[in-house]
């Protein structure tokens, strides 16, 4: 996420770009930096829960309209903090995803199931390419805007991009993607059928074998910057 960081920063430095203006699209990002365009995506949310930018559906993202200098040294915070340590991001992101899930299976609307299904097969098409990780983390996340809790789904939006970090550090996917399409397809029989408590227990399933490696690692690991 570093180099979206950077991308942002260095742009406002060098006076390409002033607050209250608009970035460059994200394809156009992506192709600067040579990454996809959901890292590029990832970074930005995350600069938007940080209040360096906003986000406009179909519109693009804005710097926020406060002194160049102020919004600098906001991402040069950002840049500069300490990493969270897997372990830690995991057990948090079961912790929420586990209600997410939970109340998905009781809130979710009509449209809500369009789009989980859309991610879930949008998850498939590349379960055996590079975009793996990022396709299964946006079906997680589909479930967690689809579980209406604005909360739940801005925390776990927030520590996306570092746990993905960790996902390309190790390479923590199974090589055969097919246990996790079968799982991801059980949870959203069970979203559907509105059976919350099943659903959470599938979801804690589902994720039981990142916990166990999370647990055996070491805590302090410098993260991949993607």
């Amino acid at each position: 996420m570093n180099k979206v960081y950077h991308y942002v920063r260095d742009m406002l430095f060098s006076g390409q770009i002033q607050p209250g203006e608009k970035l460059p699209a994200e394809r156009r990002i992506a192709k600067d930096l040579d990454i996809s365009r959901q890292k590029v995506r990832l970074a930005l949310e995350k600069l938007e829960l940080f209040g360096v930018l906003k986000i406009y559906p179909q519109s693009g993202s804005v710097i926020s309209p406060y002194p160049a200098t102020a919004v600098i040294n906001q991402i040069s915070d950002i840049i500069d903090r300490d990493s969270f340590d897997f372990r830690s991001l995991v057990d948090v992101r079961i912790l929420l995803e586990s209600e997410s899930i939970r109340l998905c299976a009781l809130n979710h609307t009509p449209e809500d199931i369009v789009n989980l299904e859309a991610a879930l097969e949008d998850y498939v098409e590349n379960a055996y390419c590079q975009l793996k990780y990022e396709k299964d983390f946006a079906f997680h996340s589909a479930i967690a805007k689809a579980c209406h809790n604005p909360v739940i789904y801005s925390l776990l939006t927030f520590i996306t991009p570092d746990v993905l970090d960790y996902y390309y550090r190790f390479e923590v996917c199974s090589s055969d993607p097919e246990p996790v399409i079968a799982e991801h397809r059980e949870m959203l029989a069970l979203i559907k059928d509105r059976k919350p408590d099943e659903a959470a227990a599938s979801l804690q399933r589902h994720l039981a074998t990142i916990k166990e490696f999370a647990a055996n690692q070491e805590c302090n690991v410098p993260r991949t910057r993607i």
